[in-house]
């Protein structure tokens, strides 16, 4: 059922654009806290290593992980994790590819 609910959250995330690294977690209000994290993150963090962002009003958190190179779409682009915790219920864990655009803006593919 793990493998299950994975999949199905790498699939919706894939399948959104950049906004849904906030909409459907429940994380629009720190928006202004994760795209800059998810930004820096894939520009200049090594695979493995996390990029942590915290919004102490609403207890909120999470992290960004790029975990390696993609090849699948014309890059650069990367497959990364990001996980948000929330103050009353379990952490979400999501999956899924960014590529830099023309702009330098990592965008979801």
């Amino acid at each position: 059922m793990g493998k299950l609910i994975l999949l199905f959250s790498s699939v919706l995330l894939m399948s959104c654009a950049n906004s849904s690294l906030t909409m459907y977690t429940g994380h629009v209000d720190q928006e202004h806290l994760i795209m800059p994290s998810f930004q820096h993150s894939l520009e200049y963090t090594k695979d493995g290593a996390v990029t942590y962002w915290n919004d102490d009003s609403t207890g909120k958190s999470g992290y960004v992980k790029p975990l390696y190179a993609s090849h699948k779409f014309k890059g650069p682009c990367r497959h990364f994790e990001l996980a948000y915790y929330y103050p009353t219920k379990n952490p979400s864990y999501h999956y899924g590819i960014a590529c830099r655009n023309k702009e330098a803006f990592w965008q979801v593919k």
